[in-house]
């Protein structure tokens, strides 16, 4: 299987979202508490990213977490992404024919 197709079907918006609040806190733990979620949930999102990118994202230090070479390219166009989903929703909310949110 190509990695575009293992990204396709694997990767998930929230994966990159914890990704990229592990890197922020530094750690899976604080990660965890600004998630208000648990450590292991938080290593599971970050091990099937991984698993979808077929690379190490992050080096797990004693006291900090840092990202690999692949997981700051990985931030890097994540970061992009998002801002862009962000920006497409800013811009939805001002259509007129546009439905209510639920």
């Amino acid at each position: 299987m190509r990695l575009s197709d293992r990204i396709g079907r694997r990767m998930k918006l929230h994966d990159l979202h914890v990704l990229m609040t592990v890197v922020q806190t530094g750690s899976m733990g604080k990660a965890a508490g600004i998630l208000n979620t648990t450590q292991p949930a938080i290593s599971k999102s970050i091990a099937e990213l991984e698993r979808a990118i077929g690379a190490r994202l992050l080096d797990r230090g004693r006291l900090r977490v840092e990202p690999t070479q692949f997981g700051r390219a990985l931030l890097k166009r994540g970061t992009v992404a998002f801002d862009e989903l962000r920006q497409g929703s800013e811009t939805s909310s001002s259509c007129p024919n546009r439905a209510p949110a639920k």
